[in-house]
């Protein structure tokens, strides 16, 4: 999880995004982030570093679409925390093509640079996710400056949206399942097709069912489900895919609609045209896979353009006509249209982020594609009939590739559910020292409470702080200090029981909590204090030949789980640990929460 602990002199930044516990849990950075369009795509952090002046700030959410570019844009964004608590966020990006993302922390320690986007290895993205997306953790009180650099091939939108962890593991596992929901239906739709190719000998079943499974693979590839899932460890030659993809893509619905609107029967003049359109076509596929990779995306988008057009013309010239099913054919083409303007409109900033303009375009090429299949079955609804058997088998065939796809959705939720579980145990754990941190230890006080039968039932909370861990740390630096107190939590947790939870609030501060059932008096209390405090104040190794003594300062304190939060029941333990601080240090205090009824108060 990366930790951002820039400080950055406010000097160099014009204003601060302010995080805070009543702060939305996605936020949109369009307006917030500034921008710095790198025409020559050769600028290093260290030369941006030096141009904080020539950034731009965005206004509204079209300034962070920049369209076809060979430039490289950097984003910067200066934050300030006002969490009372350390927070775990996530920075994603809302496109998924994107070729190179680079996410920069610099600090007095230097620049750590952590990097994703097609051009690289999944197995190195910070997220194994559809789109880039980087662990963000805010602690109290930091400020903090991130910048952000990216580069594509494509159209290069910039938008990113700050959120919190449990929104975007939300917001993933519903683009999921959608997108689960959306190729399952392309893939049953295409082996439907291909089968009644199979079964009737039809050529136009195989063009539709070659169709849908080119469109489907370029546009797992556009929106990030190939890369994450298909072809995880391929980068530069899976560049490729969209532009030729979508390019064949086209070609096949031109073919599709010449065979289904039957034109060399209906419409002469018009199937010379489209015969005429194939062929250029088909130079475009040859081009969209040997041309340099930006101009195989433009030739991709006009084709897209000119496809979609030429479709709707033929296809309201076939209705004039009154070629059979002709309506149909205009009706799903129109569906995609509508689907994909909305979208591109919807990226442009100029209608608001829902359900329908997010997945407008899987929605309208579902219904086209299930209008066309339709159609389909309609124009052969006769040798259909004749060949009964066979249709019973396709039908058979298609509910069990149904049933696969269900137990796949259903394998991946458990994945991305297992996985969940995985990240909550993460984020409470020390990272240094393995032991629980503070969100731990709140946890972990919460199931003493669920645990507790009667109102009046004690919890044991005891508070270690280290008297001469600062000298250690001055003297032999901070891995030396952290050596130190890895090697204490390591010593400290042998000597307690399983059901004791051991925990590291920050610095060189221990807590240990227990259920007050687990002890039997004062004295035994004493003894666990006592123990270690003896464990503690052996000799540690830090360096060869190099061994240190600390000592340290126990609170030991027993107070009604029930009525208490952690930091309510800290405060006895707290009081007690700087009574001996005030009285010459490395001792153990017991106290029960009447003995500083001011400190207990909640």
């Amino acid at each position: 999880m990366l930790s951002l602990c820039v400080g950055m002199p406010q000097a160099l930044a014009q204003s601060r995004l302010v995080l805070n516990d009543q702060s939305a849990t996605v936020i949109p950075l369009s307006g917030k982030a500034e921008y710095l369009s790198d025409t020559s795509a050769q600028l290093t952090i260290q030369d941006v570093l030096k141009l904080s002046h020539k950034f731009k700030t965005t206004m509204h959410t079209q300034e962070m679409n920049f369209g076809y570019t060979d430039s490289a844009i950097w984003l910067k964004l200066d934050l300030s925390s006002e969490f009372k608590t350390s927070q775990n966020w996530v920075l994603e990006f809302q496109y998924a093509y994107l070729d190179d993302v680079r996410f920069y922390i610099v600090s007095d320690q230097g620049i750590e640079t952590f990097y994703s986007g097609r051009d690289v290895p999944v197995n190195q993205w910070p997220l194994a996710s559809r789109k880039p997306a980087f662990p963000v953790s805010f602690q109290p009180g930091e400020q903090s400056t991130i910048y952000i650099r990216g580069a594509s091939h494509a159209a290069l939108a910039m938008s990113v949206n700050l959120m919190t962890q449990q929104a975007y593991a939300k917001s993933d596992t519903r683009t999921l399942v959608v997108l689960s929901l959306y190729y399952g239906m392309l893939i049953a739709l295409g082996s439907y097709n291909l089968l009644l190719f199979i079964g009737l000998r039809q050529r136009i079943f195989l063009l539709y069912a070659s169709f849908v499974f080119t469109f489907a693979l370029a546009a797992s590839s556009m929106n990030g489900i190939g890369p994450l899932l298909l072809w995880p460890d391929v980068t530069h030659a899976s560049d490729r895919v969209v532009p030729t993809g979508y390019s064949i893509a086209a070609t096949l619905a031109l073919m599709f609609a010449r065979r289904f609107l039957n034109l060399a029967t209906f419409a002469p003049r018009w199937d010379k045209f489209v015969l005429a359109a194939i062929g250029v076509w088909g130079v475009c596929v040859v081009a969209t896979w040997f041309t340099e990779i930006p101009l195989a995306f433009k030739i991709m988008s006009i084709q897209a353009v000119l496809t979609t057009v030429s479709l709707l013309s033929v296809g309201i010239a076939a209705v004039r006509l009154k070629i059979p099913a002709a309506r149909i054919f205009v009706l799903a083409w129109a569906l995609l249209l509508v689907g994909t303007s909305l979208l591109a409109i919807r990226n442009a900033g100029l209608l608001p982020s829902n359900f329908f303009t997010v997945y407008s375009m899987q929605i309208g090429s579902a219904v086209e594609m299930l209008l066309l299949s339709f159609a389909l079955v309609a124009k052969f609804n006769d040798l259909k009939r004749q060949k009964e058997k066979a249709q019973a088998d396709l039908v058979n065939t298609l509910i069990e590739q149904e049933k696969v796809l269900e137990t796949r959705v259903a394998a991946r939720t458990a994945e991305l559910e297992q996985a969940k579980s995985q990240l909550e145990v993460h984020v409470t754990v020390d990272p240094l020292t393995g032991i629980l941190n503070r969100r731990g230890l709140n946890k972990y006080f919460e199931k003493l409470k669920l645990q507790t039968r009667h109102e009046d039932d004690a919890a044991v909370v005891v508070l270690i702080d280290l008297d001469e861990f600062k000298p250690v740390n001055d003297l032999y630096g901070h891995e030396a200090g952290d050596m130190l107190l890895q090697t204490l939590a390591l010593r400290m947790k042998k000597q307690l029981s399983d059901t004791a939870g051991l925990g590291r609030l920050g610095g060189d501060e221990f807590v240990v909590l227990l259920a007050g059932q687990t002890v039997s008096s004062i004295a035994e209390l004493e003894a666990l204090g006592e123990t270690l405090l003896a464990v503690i104040s052996e000799p540690v190794t830090i360096k060869p030949s190099v061994r240190v003594n600390v000592r340290a300062s126990i609170g030991v304190s027993l107070c009604q789980v029930e009525s208490h939060t952690l930091s309510t029941a800290l405060r006895a333990a707290d009081a007690a640990m700087y009574d001996i601080k005030h009285n010459g240090k490395n001792g153990v205090v017991v106290v029960s929460e009447s003995d500083f009824p001011e400190s207990v108060t909640m």
